[in-house]
């Protein structure tokens, strides 16, 4: 009798038992579910957190920028020179160390122009705008002294002593041309035919001649009209 109720009682402790690790592995199963969904939640919540961050940065960056792009653009109409600009020109002479101020209209080219453009406009200035009286006068430099939407003063070095040849001679295949030094303004066309010319002095007009003064310039075409 005592075995049968030691063996009862030992398969009820065993029923007991493996009931009791049912549930607990019923219940860690439904932890670990539970702590995946709750990952899994929030793996979408940051996903979708980052997202709109990332919109939201986007967006910012983009209004910054369209911001920045006004005000350059704003900026850079604020900092052009009108027809309104005063306009100062300082011509310094290098051998009386003289500065002359004159107050011009501004050049058209000018107008709508900025700091940088209008250093340009200087820089090549002797190429592209120096007139014949101030290469004879001179003019070794222009350079910008200020700059603003109400004024401009750009300075004018001269140095009439660097001058090496006031005219210069050259034929356009039938004629001889007198060129100022800047050998772009006719000075003078002379009528002289290249034909009632020598060889030698043929030769010498193709490559053009450099003629010191006037004095010089007339000696030489009268030698040619002779």
């Amino acid at each position: 009798m005592k075995g049968k109720v030691f063996r009862y009682i030992t398969v009820c402790s065993l029923f007991l038992a493996l009931f009791a690790l049912a549930n607990f592995y019923c219940y860690q199963s439904a932890m670990n579910q539970f702590e995946k969904m709750q990952e899994d939640y929030e793996t979408r919540v940051g996903e979708q957190v980052q997202v709109y961050v990332d919109n939201e940065m986007a967006d910012r960056m983009a209004q910054m920028e369209k911001s920045v792009r006004e005000t350059v653009q704003t900026q850079n109409v604020q900092n052009t020179l009108t027809e309104n600009t005063v306009y100062q020109v300082q011509s310094h002479n290098a051998l009386t160390d003289e500065t002359v101020t004159e107050y011009r209209k501004l050049p058209d080219e000018l107008v709508g122009c900025d700091r940088k453009m209008v250093q340009q406009f200087c820089s090549k200035y002797k190429d592209s705008h120096m007139s014949a009286k101030e290469f004879l006068d001179g003019l070794q430099s222009v350079s910008l002294i200020s700059f603003s939407p109400e004024r401009l003063t750009i300075c004018k070095n001269f140095d009439v002593s660097k001058v090496k040849f006031r005219y210069y001679l050259i034929s356009d295949g039938t004629e001889v041309i007198a060129y100022y030094g800047d050998m772009k303004t006719v000075y003078e066309h002379t009528g002289i035919k290249i034909s009632s010319l020598s060889a030698k002095e043929r030769k010498q007009l193709k490559k053009g001649i450099e003629v010191k003064d006037e004095e010089e310039l007339y000696g030489i075409l009268e030698n040619y009209s002779s």
